[in-house]
C-alpha cells in the first residue's frame, strides 16, 4: 500500500494536473516495476528482461494518462488502486511478452540478456565497438528531440516529470514519446541487422 486514500491525487490526475501524474508515478512506480519483474519472471529467469521491464512500465504509464486518463477513469474504488494497477501491469507484461513472442524475438532476447562467458579478448572488444556503432548510427537517425529524450531518461536517468520540465513538455507527451522513440530505435536496429 502506498498511500491511505489516494482518491485526490487520482482527481487531480484526472483534472489533467502533470504535477499530480508526476507523482503519480512517483508513488507508484516502485509498486508496477515490482508487478511487471514478477510477471516477466515466468518468462525467463530474475533479471533476463531488465530493459524489457522499463519499455512495458513506460506502456502502463501511457495507458493511464493517454485519452485524457480513461483508463485510470475506470477505476470505481480508489482504495482499491494498488491491487487495479498490479492487474493492469500484469495484463501490460502478457501482452508485451505475447507480441515479442508472435514476433519471433523471444530467443533474440535470451541471447542479448545472456552474460558473455569471458568477455575480455579482442573479438569481444570488436563485437561491443560494432554494437555501439550500430546503436549510435541508429539513435542518429531518430528526431533530435526523440534521441534527446532517450539521452535524458537512460544516460542522466531524469525520471518523466523531470524530462517534461527540461524539456517544456506535458509529461504524457514525454511518456508516448519515449515509448515511440524506443520502438524506432529498435525498428533502425533491425534494419542494420537485416
Amino acid at each position: 500500500m502506498t498511500s491511505s486514500d489516494p482518491a485526490p491525487l487520482v482527481l487531480r490526475c484526472l483534472s489533467g494536473d502533470d504535477a499530480a501524474r508526476a507523482e503519480f508515478i512517483n508513488c507508484y512506480d516502485g509498486l508496477l516495476r515490482r508487478a511487471v519483474a514478477r510477471r516477466l519472471d515466468r518468462y525467463q529467469p530474475r533479471g533476463a528482461f531488465a530493459s524489457e521491464a522499463e519499455d512495458i512500465c513506460h506502456e502502463v504509464y501511457a495507458k493511464l494518462f493517454n485519452d485524457r486518463c480513461r483508463a485510470l477513469s475506470s477505476v470505481r474504488d480508489a482504495r482499491s488502486l494498488d491491487a487495479w494497477l498490479v492487474t493492469v501491469a500484469q495484463n501490460q507484461t502478457v501482452s508485451y511478452m505475447r507480441k515479442r513472442l508472435v514476433l519471433g524475438q523471444a530467443e533474440e532476447l535470451r541471447v542479448m540478456e545472456a552474460p558473455a562467458p569471458y568477455g575480455h579478448g579482442p573479438d569481444d572488444h570488436a563485437i561491443r565497438n560494432e554494437a555501439r556503432d550500430r546503436v549510435r548510427a541508429a539513435l542518429d537517425r531518430l528526431d533530435a528531440k526523440d534521441r534527446l529524450m532517450l539521452q535524458l531518461f537512460y544516460l542522466h536517468t531524469q525520471k518523466y516529470a523531470e524530462i517534461a520540465e527540461t524539456l517544456g513538455m506535458n509529461i504524457n507527451t514525454v511518456a508516448s514519446r519515449l515509448m515511440r522513440a524506443k520502438e524506432r530505435l529498435r525498428e533502425f536496429l533491425a534494419e542494420a541487422d537485416a
